[in-house]
């Protein structure tokens, strides 16, 4: 009999540690929610030219320096007891990073060659979160002028743009923010910080004003090492230079990106014979990246 009781408790003690497994699994799992993927983010530029196809000097750099796993969780950059306060739990010369150096530190190495995206004026920013959340607020900052792109990044080397009203959850929030005067290479920095938890997340996006000693030679770079799945990032106004035109009988997964109708789309997950105008939105497969420019 006793015997038998034993066995029951061991039972089920093993059921329950098999269950809590499962469950840190799931959180684990849950935890990467976004990224700014127009202009593209830093990580956002690396995930596209591909984890193990790499091609600019600068995602090359920062696969040396933090593996290829870093690209994968793209979403990943984040503080889940941030709480809004970012300059407590990301240091200086770890923004990039979110404070993270041991996955994403490749993403805080000081170059001056990151792809970066032409900007003036006017600039709207995209989110793809993974997972959406009620958000007590997006902030947007941009580098200081005489911002010196290969020293470390640090919170006095920011200016605050605008930070938005709560917002209820979305998948693809996007926000127009004006842009100052600058020439040459900068850095905006993005932070998104949920209303629902104390979780925040962060995007460095390598941006290049007209003017300065550095803009026409960084561009040059930029068109010349990024692939052609980071061709928004170039001066070429055609966003879908290098992008397939879609297959009905091709199979796309997360991320892949096609061409349709004089339209850049991108697969939330695994898809193929899903006409892309005919299924992009909230709850569809594919995300409209909006029109070939100049194509």
């Amino acid at each position: 009999m006793k015997s038998q009781w034993f066995t029951q408790k061991a039972l089920k003690a093993t059921m329950i540690g098999c269950f809590s497994l499962a469950s840190v699994a799931a959180t684990n799992t849950a935890i990467a929610h976004g990224t700014i993927t127009s202009p593209a983010s830093r990580i956002w530029n690396c995930k596209q030219e591909g984890p193990e196809t790499l091609s600019s000097a600068a995602c090359i750099a920062a696969k040396n320096e933090s593996g290829t796993q870093q690209f994968y969780d793209w979403n990943g950059i984040r503080q889940g007891n941030a709480g809004g306060n970012h300059t407590s739990v990301v240091p200086n010369g770890e923004l990039c990073s979110g404070g993270d150096p041991n996955t994403f530190g490749g993403m805080d190495l000081a170059r001056n060659d990151w792809v970066a995206t032409p900007v003036n004026g006017n600039q709207t920013f995209t989110w793809y979160n993974s997972a959406a959340h009620a958000t007590a607020y997006y902030r947007y900052y941009i580098t200081k002028p005489g911002y010196n792109p290969q020293q470390p990044l640090g919170w006095d080397d920011l200016e605050l743009l605008t930070e938005t009203p709560p917002e209820a959850a979305e998948f693809y929030p996007s926000h127009t923010v004006s842009l100052p005067s600058r020439s040459g290479r900068h850095v905006v920095y993005a932070v998104w910080q949920r209303s629902d938890s104390p979780e925040a997340f962060y995007a460095c996006v390598d941006v290049m004003f007209s003017g300065g000693p550095n803009s026409s030679s960084s561009s040059s770079t930029s068109s010349s090492s990024s692939s052609s799945s980071s061709s928004s990032s170039s001066t070429d106004p055609n966003t879908c230079v290098g992008v397939a035109n879609w297959d009905s009988s091709a199979v796309y997964t997360q991320g892949d990106q096609v061409r349709y109708n004089n339209t850049r789309y991108e697969a939330k997950w695994w898809t193929r014979g899903d006409t892309p105008t005919e299924h992009d939105g909230q709850w569809e497969v594919w995300i409209n990246q909006g029109s070939c420019s100049g194509s």
